[in-house]
């Protein structure tokens, strides 16, 4: 059974028209600065991933997007609140239990290490006498 209405092949462009749009919002896009070293090394100061504090941040700009805080008319639980509160709990809580970070040094640190042989293979242990970078893939 032939359609009604013909389609036009000029008009099938939805795939191109997709890819126009990821294309934009790659070039529109803005990444963070890499941090340097000692910026690196201060991070280990960092408090963590807290779902508490996150949640709370959230809700505390709810104005800006015009959502009501605290509890709604006859003293009915704000449910927004509590759906945020249990949202940050799971993305951290999944954050901090099931997310991976396998990390690569990059080559050419400095390393010291110790060791000795009686004529065969030397097993050394030492560490490295400079900070460096590495990359990491979170998975």
């Amino acid at each position: 059974m032939a359609s009604t209405i013909q389609i036009d092949q000029k008009l099938q462009v939805s795939e191109e028209i997709a890819n126009s749009m990821l294309l934009l919002i790659d070039l529109i896009r803005v990444s963070s600065p890499k941090l340097s070293i000692v910026e690196l090394l201060a991070a280990k100061a960092r408090p963590g991933l807290s779902a508490e504090i996150l949640s709370s941040n959230i809700i505390a700009r709810f104005d800006e997007v015009g959502i009501p805080t605290g509890p709604l008319e006859e003293n009915t639980p704000n449910v927004m609140e509590s759906l945020i509160k249990v949202m940050c709990e799971e993305i951290v809580d999944a954050l901090q239990n099931d997310m991976r970070i396998d990390i690569v040094v990059d080559q050419g640190i400095t390393l010291q290490a110790n060791g000795g042989n009686g004529g065969g293979p030397v097993v050394a242990i030492g560490s490295t006498l400079q900070n460096g970078t590495g990359v990491g893939v979170a998975s």
